[in-house]
């Protein structure tokens, strides 16, 4: 072993004599001081040429530093990449430092630097290069006003960093505390970190770093990138940074890769056990990189993020967005986990929150493969995650169980659908439900995807339309007590009975959904609701063999506009009465939306001999076409498929306050407008506006039937308005 001593050393330092590599030491091994060779440690003389640390060397050596290093002052330009102080290919090197400093001196050079305009600043000399490092530590070194990166990493093996300090003004640019790369197997432990750039940067290559006990700030935190921006880099795996300080920094655990980069992989990334003190974006993934313009604008990220973990950071945020995961949309984000994230902003701008554009929880496999399983985990994962989560299913087929997701959730929930889901294509007889999502409060469904129900076995077995006797079949897909919800972008196919059933939320939004089932599939009713207030159903296209919509009982506040319908049985409000414990009715809107070819088209109906006594109020249709839609308009007090009720009572149920204003179209039968109204209680204030429906069949014009009900005609009727038989209500003139 050769120990080597170095006193103060001015103006520059390269070390390790060349003799020392002639030949193996001796014994207990030999001191060397680096004055006998040359070195005069005056503070004044340039003793550069008396320190080479270079390998590979024939025994191990330990440096001992007692004194301070010096750099000059002047920006003089070099190599790209090239080091002031270079240690090289050594194995078994200690530097023990005791606190000694290598001083950049980069005021000069911070001046001059053109990063920002260039993005070519690689010329400037890095403080301290450590290459191919194997099996070796160094400690208690302090590096100081660096013109560029402090400390710079690569191709090291079980390299051990302890008590290290870096210092630089915030102002220095690129002076990165410690920039790693391409090495395995290093640790940082115990280090204080003040610089004008991160505090940490991980570069491509790096796996199994561990940082730990580190104070970082100001500075811009600690980043693993950025990565992406040149071809063939390396992947970054098996990082853990726990048990650290981060302080008035830009950013606090960061991840960054460049837009438009080549294929790259992030792995198993740990950040734990972490405070933040006045940090600004303490937790952000950042794969729209681009400083100052230097980004390929060809498309999204190519870096890969997986396997993710954010766990027990607290402290407080200096921007109001304290979670920022912006994952990009060509290789979205996998498995990332929030776990114990607990941040305070006090601004003006009020709490802080996260931003996420990240899914979050990806389900996928080969094709063809049962995603129950990991569907249910992944949802699990994000419905507990503080911050806003997404699950994503990608592109492709796969097989899908019986499955409810079920908050409440921490935070709200996207689950993004691009691929197709498939039911068991049996009958499945005795199950109601497919796909649930239930008591979750802020969720988002999108994607593009589809629920294939798989439903044509079912619909050869399903009798329910003929008796009440009958086995259940599942709901393709269910909303529970879902509020403040957006369904968007998802197709439903082939339903074995409902294709959506929505019941007891609140604030929902269906937006350019499409549902397509054959016209001979019983019980397919397109969107069912019940119990809701405030859903809004838009833009969305429905192929069934039921009611395209059907609004169920306690429905309040319910817009459906630009739906278009058909095949199908229209759009209904009701069936109401069947059931004792029903609620009521009130407000819903049917506007700008076409039928075509179905077998009713705008209906209300309820049950004869009613179970219960409630009242449908303030309902209005407005601005409909109709293409050849058989029983356009049409309320049914009497409605009693296939004989499973007594008519001979009338229906309780009170119809009051019903519009029906610019109907325009072609009838498939005579039979245009149709208002049987129950005796028992006769409609109230429905109001008939503007009405022109074309029949041409043999059978004759198209007829206006009027029973128990007198509607106030508005603008023009035709047909001519209750041309059939007309029944008054009670104590009418």
């Amino acid at each position: 072993m050769v120990v080597v001593m170095a006193t103060t050393i001015a103006n520059g330092a390269k070390m390790l004599k060349e003799n020392d590599k002639d030949e193996p030491s001796k014994g207990s091994g030999e001191t060397i001081d680096v004055k006998a060779s040359g070195a005069k440690g005056d503070g004044i003389t340039d003793d550069s040429k008396t320190l080479e640390f270079k390998g590979p060397c024939k025994s191990a050596v330990t440096f001992e530093m007692d004194g301070h290093i010096m750099a000059p002052s002047k920006a003089t330009p070099g190599k790209p990449h090239c080091g002031w102080i270079n240690f090289e290919k050594l194995e078994n090197f200690n530097l023990n430092g005791h606190g000694a400093i290598f001083d950049g001196q980069g005021a000069h050079a911070w001046k001059i630097n053109d990063c920002a305009k260039t993005g070519k600043c690689n010329t400037l000399p890095i403080n301290i290069r450590i290459t191919g490092l194997t099996n070796s530590k160094i400690k208690g070194i302090k590096s100081t006003n660096s013109k560029l990166f402090h400390m710079n990493i690569i191709n090291c093996k079980n390299l051990t960093l302890e008590d290290i300090g870096i210092d630089a003004p915030p102002e220095s640019l690129n002076t990165d505390g410690i920039h790693i790369g391409r090495s395995n197997g290093v640790r940082l432990v115990r280090a204080k970190i003040k610089t004008g750039d991160d505090c940490i940067s991980i570069g491509d290559g790096t796996e199994n770093f561990l940082v730990e006990n580190v104070e970082c700030g100001p500075g811009h935190g600690i980043a693993i990138g950025s990565l992406g921006k040149y071809p063939n880099e390396q992947p970054v795996r098996g990082v853990t940074i726990r048990r650290s300080l981060i302080k008035n920094t830009d950013n606090g655990v960061r991840i960054k890769t460049w837009p438009g980069s080549p294929p790259g992989i992030v792995s198993n990334i740990l950040f734990q056990d972490i405070t933040m003190d006045n940090v600004s974006l303490p937790i952000l993934i950042d794969q729209v990189y681009c400083p100052h313009g230097h980004c390929k604008k060809g498309g999204p990220s190519k870096v890969k993020l997986s396997d993710i973990t954010y766990r027990d950071i607290k402290g407080t945020s200096a921007s109001k967005v304290a979670v920022k995961l912006l994952c990009s949309p060509g290789v979205p984000c996998t498995n990332i986990t929030l776990s114990n994230i607990d941040f305070v902003y006090t601004g003006k701008k009020g709490p802080a929150v996260s931003a996420s554009n990240a899914e979050v929880f990806t389900v996928g496999g080969p094709p063809g493969s049962d995603i129950t399983a990991a569907l249910l985990k992944a949802f699990t994962s994000a419905c507990q995650a503080p911050a806003p989560s997404q699950v994503l299913i990608p592109k492709g087929d796969f097989k899908l169980g019986e499955i409810a997701m079920t908050g409440p959730c921490k935070s709200p929930v996207e689950f993004t659908l691009q691929g197709n889901v498939k039911a068991d294509g049996g009958s499945t007889q005795g199950k109601d439900r497919w796909v649930v999502f239930e008591k979750i409060n802020g969720f988002k469904l999108n994607g593009g995807g589809t629920f294939d129900g798989e439903g044509n076995a079912a619909w050869k077995a399903n009798n329910c339309h003929k008796t009440f006797e009958c086995k259940k079949l599942p709901i393709s897909v269910r909303f529970d007590f879902v509020d403040n919800a957006e369904i968007k972008d998802v197709t439903s196919l082939d339903a074995k009975n409902f294709h959506f059933n929505v019941i007891s939320g609140k604030n929902m939004t269906f937006d350019n959904i499409k549902i397509i089932a054959p016209a001979e599939s019983p019980n397919t009713d397109g969107i069912h609701l019940g119990r809701c207030e405030g859903v809004k159903i838009l833009n969305t296209k429905i192929s069934t063999g039921d009611d395209c919509i059907s609004v169920g009982d306690g429905m309040k506040n319910l817009l459906i506009e630009k739906v278009v319908c058909g095949p199908g049985h229209g759009i209904s409000v009701g069936s109401l009465g069947r059931y004792g414990w029903e609620q009521d009715v009130n407000d819903i809107k049917v506007i700008n939306c076409t039928l075509e070819g179905t077998d009713n088209g705008l209906r209300i109906k309820t049950w004869p001999s009613a179970a219960c006594t409630t009242t449908a109020a303030g309902i209005h249709f407005e601005n409909i076409i109709l293409n050849k839609v058989s029983n356009p308009i049409l309320i049914d007090q009497e409605y009693c498929p296939w004989n499973q009720c007594n008519k001979s009572k009338p229906s309780t149920i009170k119809l009051v306050d019903i519009t029906f204003r610019n109907i325009r179209g072609t009838s498939g039968n005579k039979d245009a407008v149709k208002l049987l109204c129950s005796k028992g209680h006769p409609c109230e204030n429905v109001e008939i506006g503007d009405i022109n429906i074309e029949y041409t069949g043999a059978d004759g014009p198209p007829t206006f039937e009027c029973t128990n009900v007198t509607p106030k005609l508005v603008g023009t009727q035709n047909p001519k308005a209750c041309v059939g038989p007309v029944v008054k209500a009670p104590g009418q003139a």
